[in-house]
């Protein structure tokens, strides 16, 4: 742990997917830019199937870059993650890119104009959330 622990943090939202791994990478990257400690979160409906192996690999990743993994199980994901984002005083949040306009990112986009959104593509490019609609034809270019 660093001697100094902001109060401020950065949250890493991510699925049960190897590939997630790039979103706790860029959201260290944020972390680290922003002077702020980092967490990663994970939330699935009640009762899904998970991929234990990528989850493993996942809180492996967060301990390698020095953050803490919660993984979450909810009724209502879009809650539970608002109420994460709350309590600990997130600033900064670092997702995927969200699949349709119904998607829970979408909506905390444009519910939670106090934090910092970021989007990591496939390929690891990470860009900032600065348009908080969703739009289908520029979505995989991570805007």
């Amino acid at each position: 742990m660093d001697k100094f622990q902001s109060i401020y943090t950065t949250l890493a939202l991510v699925t049960d997917q190897f590939a997630c791994e790039r979103i706790i990478k860029s959201a260290r990257l944020i972390a680290d830019l922003s002077k702020t400690d980092l967490i990663v979160l994970s939330v699935m409906r009640t009762g899904a199937k998970t991929n234990p192996a990528a989850l493993e690999h996942l809180f492996s990743t967060a301990k390698e870059y020095n953050a803490r993994m919660t993984v979450e199980f909810s009724d209502n994901p879009q809650s539970t993650i608002v109420h994460l984002i709350h309590s600990n005083h997130v600033i900064n949040t670092v997702t995927g890119i969200p699949n349709n306009e119904n998607s829970i990112l979408v909506r905390l986009w444009e519910n939670l104009q106090n934090i910092t959104f970021f989007t990591v593509t496939e390929r690891g490019e990470l860009h900032e959330v600065i348009d908080r609609r969703y739009y289908q034809e520029t979505a995989g270019v991570g805007v």
